[in-house]
């Protein structure tokens, strides 16, 4: 998939599609140990979403509507063209 093809994307595709490159990243990422840099932003960051427990809340809400709206237009634009 190119640039033109991604920008053609609708925003909750989009969304999905940056959500699967991160989970991509991250399975990679385990493969690697952190230095202590990113330890210490990851305990940082942690610590923060603790203090905000309703914001994480509210970001796993969102990315899960999309989620499913995008394979809800994927299914829909699949069986458009059958």
């Amino acid at each position: 998939m190119n640039f033109s093809e991604i920008v053609q994307l609708s925003v909750q595709q989009r969304i999905v599609l940056v959500d699967a490159i991160w989970e991509s990243i991250t399975a990679d990422r385990r493969k690697t140990p952190l230095n202590e840099e990113e330890i210490d932003e990851a305990q940082q960051r942690i610590i923060a979403a603790q203090k905000k427990p309703a914001y994480m809340a509210h970001w796993e809400k969102m990315k899960n509507a999309n989620r499913k709206s995008a394979v809800g237009s994927r299914q829909k634009k699949t069986n458009d063209n059958s």
